[in-house]
């Protein structure tokens, strides 16, 4: 096997950066990494992990044709592998980092990085042979089989595998051209008028600082409330559990897209027509519309993250077991309290200055359900909700039956 690489160096670590196929992949590169270790018991620890995740990358290389992979970085060792430069002409002649790699086919090929697309790969061939002549970028290093060799590979294993960030979140819903929720999210912030300008706030996490004054919710909450809508519809066509994980991880058909698209759109369209204040803040010319509901003495529960996903999860249960219309429960919702510094919502999200951490969403989607459909909830939530409520405020369970029968 001849590999043309451009050889560099950083650190004290001498590389050779090059390509290979599927194919010389497959049959010259093994996926374990036990060369690095002495003790057996850490590879089989670091080989569950890659017979966990793996096979994710074998469907994207089968099913995805805008399929690309980032450098994977392969040490060497054994064999007697071979660096042929390239000669140029003479006003060339400073290039001299160009050339081949020639193994004699004894060497011992392992992935420092890169372990799972190295499995992926190889599976993937089994299922279609095809995909032998694809290329994958590969960073060559030597390693040497003594100890201090493989402390030295174990710690750029470490290095590259503990300190690569991650995409953020938020970066993901920005960028994911495959997940249908990410896609509609961006239409929802680009089209729709609630969302639109700053009406989104784009931090790291959820939350929404108290100094923002005109945002009526963050990216990634935005997000969640799209995924519980889609996740609702799809559901509804027993794609659900692990069939739903798979259908996030590749782009649906333009049809498909559309079709979810048009019911979130219509959801939202109906959110903002049945809320008062959702509509007034839309039309609100104000820099800072977003204080009236959101300020240091409480505000409106559906500006703050922690309940903006509930109302719609909760919307769609009430939906599905009475029937009725998003623009009756959105009505109907309308008229209940919302108010954060009055009950039933004070003590529960609102200590009277700021708010309460570790409430169980679950506590408040089924409060929503019990201000406006109460009818439709089981004798086991109901139970929940009142043990919920109850721990929640620090009260008996007679006191929790008492105000929620009075709202």
């Amino acid at each position: 096997m001849k590999i043309p690489v451009i050889r560099g160096r950083i650190g004290n670590w001498r590389y050779y950066s090059g390509v290979m196929s599927f194919k010389d992949i497959q049959e010259n590169v093994t996926a374990s990494i036990n060369e690095i270790y002495k003790t057996s018991c850490l590879d089989e620890l670091l080989q569950r992990e890659l017979t966990r995740n793996y096979e994710s990358i074998k469907k994207y290389i089968l099913k995805d044709n805008e399929r690309f992979f980032n450098a994977i970085i392969l040490a060497i060792y054994d064999g007697d592998p071979q660096w042929l430069e390239v000669e140029f002409k003479n006003e060339e002649k400073d290039f001299t980092n160009v050339g081949f790699l020639q193994f004699s086919g004894k060497e011992i090929i392992f992935p420092v990085d890169g372990q799972h697309r190295v499995a992926g790969i190889i599976e993937s061939l089994k299922e279609n042979p095809d995909l032998y002549n694809e290329q994958v970028p590969v960073i060559f290093i030597a390693h040497s089989d003594t100890d201090e060799g493989k402390k030295k590979t174990r710690k750029l294993f470490s290095t590259l595998n503990r300190r690569a960030k991650r995409v953020g979140e938020n970066e993901n819903i920005a960028l994911d051209e495959d997940d249908a929720c990410s896609i509609i999210t961006r239409e929802l912030v680009q089209n729709f008028p609630l969302f639109q300008n700053n009406n989104v706030t784009n931090g790291i996490g959820k939350q929404i600082s108290i100094s923002n004054e005109t945002a009526i919710t963050s990216l990634i909450t935005l997000y969640q409330s799209v995924e519980s809508i889609v996740k609702n519809k799809l559901a509804n066509e027993n794609i659900k559990g692990d069939k739903y994980k798979e259908f996030i991880l590749y782009r649906p058909s333009d049809e498909k897209l559309l079709e979810l698209h048009d019911v979130v759109f219509e959801i939202f369209n109906s959110f903002v027509k049945n809320f008062d204040c959702i509509r007034e803040y839309v039309e609100s010319k104000e820099i800072s519309k977003a204080v009236k509901y959101r300020n240091h003495s409480g505000g409106n529960l559906l500006f703050r993250p922690i309940a903006f996903t509930e109302i719609f999860t909760a919307a769609l249960i009430i939906k599905q077991r009475n029937n009725s219309t998003f623009d009756e429960i959105f009505s109907k919702m309308n008229t209940v309290e919302f108010e954060i510094s009055n009950a039933p919502w004070k003590g529960l999200v609102w200590d009277g200055y700021r708010m309460i951490t570790g409430v169980k969403k679950t506590t408040i989607r089924l409060l929503l359900i019990h201000m406006v459909a109460p009818e439709i909830l089981t004798k086991a939530e109901k139970h929940k909700l009142i043990e919920g409520y109850a721990s929640a405020l620090n009260v008996e369970i007679e006191e929790a039956k008492i105000i929620l029968h009075n709202l």
